[in-house]
């Protein structure tokens, strides 16, 4: 199975050709470019292993959390590319990526969502995982004395009590979540929409110490 993979949901974003549970190229591109740089690396890449658009078997995309402006040019990208080549999408969680990437079975992966709130997941084997908005205060209080996997350099001194393992995320590493979301039946190219996970922040904002859920899981 040869995929498109498309991340440009932090800092700096990435692009991948994959075959198989391989990884064939990749590119990194450049912070805060991806816009316009997102298109020509996937010609790039695929005219470096002389393949084709309607040559591949899926696209694969991070379509969240992150950057509002990150999520939705990655996202646009794929969903375009897959209708162009009529082909099926696997949109994912960035936080899933985490959580699979760094092998969590118990515990949390957390990213920065800006203003003292966090993306979080929480792994439990009694619970379902969801994506969750959090106020720092929840996050502390629910994640003390568990392993916390964070992404960004920067949590590393704001989220210090938690002694959080740091793993830096690269687009390469969401390919074995995509490939299950493809094996599983992939996503709705028309109506797969971003993972913001701020969806739910209303309800939120309206009971203190509660979490929003929102996304993929």
């Amino acid at each position: 199975m040869r995929l498109l993979l498309i991340d440009t949901c932090g800092d700096v974003g990435g692009v991948a050709v994959s075959e198989g549970e391989t990884i064939a190229a990749s590119e990194t591109l450049p912070e805060r470019g991806s816009s316009s740089a997102l298109l020509p690396a996937v010609s790039r890449l695929l005219k470096e292993k002389g393949w084709t658009l309607a040559g591949l078997d899926g696209i694969g995309v991070v379509a969240g959390p992150g950057s509002f402006t990150g999520v939705r040019v990655g996202l646009a990208a794929a969903k375009g590319l897959c209708e162009a080549a009529n082909l099926p999408l696997a949109a994912v969680s960035r936080l899933a990526v985490l959580v699979e990437a760094t092998a969590l079975e118990e515990g949390c992966v957390v990213l920065d969502a800006g203003r003292g709130e966090y993306y979080v997941r929480f792994v439990r084997q009694s619970e379902k995982a969801q994506d969750a908005l959090c106020r720092r205060e929840d996050l502390l209080a629910r994640a003390e004395g568990n392993r916390v996997v964070i992404a960004e350099p920067k949590l590393v001194e704001v989220l210090a009590s938690l002694s959080p393992e740091l793993h830096l995320l690269s687009v390469g590493q969401a390919l074995p979540v995509m490939l299950r979301v493809l094996q599983e039946g992939g996503s709705d190219v028309a109506t797969t929409d971003a993972n913001y996970v701020r969806g739910e922040l209303d309800i939120y904002a309206k009971v203190p110490g509660a979490l929003a859920k929102a996304g993929p899981v």
